[in-house]
């Protein structure tokens, strides 16, 4: 199966490093040229501009900003048959208007491409699509980590929702607590951030999202809650975020006390 790829940032690289000798390249295509001839230079395939009109075959990855999928999709020329696959995490593939389509979604950070491809065969990958686009992205899948799960299509943005929570609100918190260390002096709270957070995630992975969970409210210390409720108001000048928090905990302990004594019986 030939594989070609509409843009030349992270992802494209990603696929290409990771597939390489798997695959034949056909066509990297892009609005600068030069960078599409650089990248085919080093993956033997052949560089075009969008604008060519290039007649692709094979399996198309259209690989730009959500935005821009489906109104690139529309550019393309691309015989009967050929797949066309987009890596977003929210938009479902139908975004192509046609048949033969897949999206193949990554649940990784591509910010540092060299940690994603360390982590290669980590990567679980959210597949979506009609019969022949989810055929081809499984196999993909496969190639690369063989993690994957079907996500169904009228679910991506259910589906996105979840990856959002997990990667991008501890970021907000985070971002909370260096404002607090770096109040209190601490010359480095971004590796204390990071300490604390490894200890989580590894406890996460070896027991559980909901057993890993420590601190005051596990604890029913509700006067040090509230007290820390109150300073976080006076420190950010509103504490719903603080109680939207604690009010999950909570559900969370909870649930884990209620296993606990189910156990017990």
């Amino acid at each position: 199966m030939k594989l070609n790829f509409v843009g030349t940032g992270n992802l494209t690289r990603f696929f290409l490093e990771c597939l390489r000798g798997k695959y034949e390249f056909g066509f990297i295509l892009s609005r600068n040229f030069d960078r599409a001839k650089s990248l085919a230079e080093r993956y033997e395939a052949i560089p075009s501009a969008l604008d060519y009109g290039e007649e692709l075959e094979g399996t198309v990855f259209v690989l730009v900003p959500d935005r821009y999928i489906g109104e690139v999709s529309k550019k393309l020329r691309v015989k009967p048959n050929t797949v066309l696959i987009h890596c977003s995490g929210f938009l479902p593939s139908t975004v192509f208007s046609r048949e033969h389509r897949a999206s193949l979604h990554p649940n990784f950070s591509f910010s540092n491409l060299e940690k994603a491809l360390e982590a290669r065969h980590e990567i679980i990958f959210g597949v979506e699509g009609d019969e022949e686009g989810v055929k081809v992205a499984v196999q993909i899948a496969k190639d690369i980590s063989g993690r994957f799960f079907i996500v169904p299509t009228d679910r991506k943005v259910e589906y996105h929702l979840a990856a959002v929570m997990a990667s991008n609100f501890p970021v907000a918190l985070m971002y909370l607590a260096k404002k607090i260390y770096s109040q209190l002096g601490l010359q480095d709270p971004d590796y204390l951030i990071y300490t604390l957070l490894k200890g989580v995630l590894e406890s996460a992975k070896e027991m559980g999202v909901e057993r890993a969970l420590t601190g005051p409210v596990k604890r029913g210390d509700w006067l040090v809650v509230e007290e820390e409720g109150r300073v976080f108001e006076k420190l950010f000048g509103e504490r719903t975020v603080y109680d939207g928090v604690v009010t999950i905990l909570k559900e969370v302990a909870e649930g884990e006390r209620g296993k606990t004594e189910e156990n017990e019986r």
